[in-house]
């Protein structure tokens, strides 16, 4: 039993060690978006009005700390336009909000979650998801 022990408190410090070299940073979602043949300034301009609105709400709620867009400024075939970088608080914070926030979230934008839903169908004319992500971000200390 002293044996054991005595190997768990040794290898706690190398456990530490390897922490040591980098500090873990906020929670990012990454969205990657081909748009619609000539619909890219369209999709922009949705973006503008209700995305953009949803995440002011969502950083003044304490949920999102910043986000950006990329535009794939030398585009091959298969990959997206652009991508969208949302930075949360917390991986909690990207995914696990309760459903009655996202209600009066909508309520707020559209004037009901069916009228929300309306707008994301509309959406689709204008874009197509390829694939979303959740990352972490991590710096050398």
């Amino acid at each position: 039993m002293k044996n054991v022990l005595l190997a768990v408190l040794l290898l706690l410090p190398l456990g530490a060690m390897a922490q040591e070299d980098y500090s873990w940073g906020s929670y990012w979602s990454v969205t990657s978006v081909d748009t619609m043949d000539g619909r890219f300034d369209d999709y922009i301009a949705d973006l503008k009005k209700n995305w953009r609105r949803s995440l002011e709400m969502q950083k003044k709620d304490g949920h999102v700390l910043s986000y950006r867009m990329f535009a794939n400024a030398d585009k091959r075939m298969g990959e997206p336009d652009l991508w969208l970088f949302v930075e949360h608080k917390s991986a909690g914070s990207a995914y696990d909000l309760p459903y009655d926030y996202w209600e009066k979230m909508a309520d707020k934008l559209w004037g009901s979650t069916e009228k929300g839903d309306k707008a994301n169908v509309k959406r689709g004319e204008l874009r197509t998801i390829m694939s979303s992500t959740l990352l972490r971000e991590f710096d050398f200390k």
